[in-house]
């Protein structure tokens, strides 16, 4: 499901950039294939509360409410949002359902999926080879979790943003040395996944994992903070959270500086 939000998501923005020059049968047909499946995932793939992960190869689908195992998929919930696709009331009961489901109260983690694959007879493909709760199966990856705040921030929820922001931010998994001794690596540099069940709870994975770097940094200046580079020209959209009642920030270039307080 994920999958058909990103490709509608990529078909979208290609299809923007055709030029109309009179022939458009590229873009047309490009762009009808966009609708059917946003279609499709909203006809099969909504299973009340969020929407499922997948469907395998016998039609049988992954991701319910009544599954034991991967009940509830962070991505298929986040790019419901990020595609600017899904059904608007859907998508933010979807990531409602994902906080509240992989952002649980009693650790700090923003799981990508739960519960992890474990005994299931069913072969979801490679995932089921990592242990129950270490990276993609039920642990922190930590992209997705970054894909989960940002969506958030797109919906304008700053406050939901900058929780799971700092679920993400390796130095508050490092603040006291009982922290530090369980997270067992760098406080200052991302970890690509932290592992989700005892007896590694909260073990930090592969850090100075760049891609993850990137999308923390985006979230943080781009989608919270909300000041962006777009077109050559500097953009400010904030979603900031309510105890923040302003914020200023400086751009600075050769020459001179601009202060904008944002309220």
């Amino acid at each position: 499901i994920w999958l058909a939000w990103f490709l509608i998501a990529t078909i979208r923005n290609f299809t923007r950039h055709c030029v109309d020059d009179g022939q458009n049968e590229f873009r047309d047909r490009w762009s009808g294939r966009a609708e059917s499946l946003v279609a499709a995932v909203e006809q099969s793939g909504w299973d009340g509360e969020w929407y499922l992960r997948a469907f395998d190869d016998d039609g049988r689908p992954w991701g319910t409410s009544e599954e034991q195992e991967c009940r509830i998929d962070s991505i298929a919930q986040s790019w419901s949002v990020l595609s600017g696709a899904g059904d608007p009331e859907r998508a933010r009961t979807a990531l409602a359902s994902a906080r509240h489901h992989l952002a649980r109260e009693d650790d700090h983690l923003v799981r990508l999926l739960d519960p992890p694959f474990d005994r299931t007879p069913r072969e979801p493909g490679y995932i089921k080879a990592y242990p129950p709760g270490i990276r993609e199966n039920g642990g922190q990856y930590t992209h997705a979790a970054t894909w989960l705040a940002i969506a958030f921030a797109r919906l304008r929820d700053g406050d939901a943003a900058k929780s799971l922001f700092d679920r993400i931010n390796p130095i508050v998994h490092a603040q006291t040395h009982d922290d530090a001794v369980r997270y067992r690596t760098e406080p200052y540099a991302v970890a690509a996944d932290i592992a989700g069940v005892a007896p590694h709870l909260g073990r930090g994975g592969w850090t100075w994992y760049t891609g993850a770097a990137a999308w923390a940094w985006r979230l943080a200046v781009e989608e919270i903070l909300g000041v962006r580079l777009a077109g050559g020209e500097i953009r400010i959209r904030p979603a900031m959270p309510k105890a923040w009642d302003k914020a200023e920030v400086t751009l600075r270039r050769p020459g001179g500086c601009l202060q904008i307080r944002l309220q």
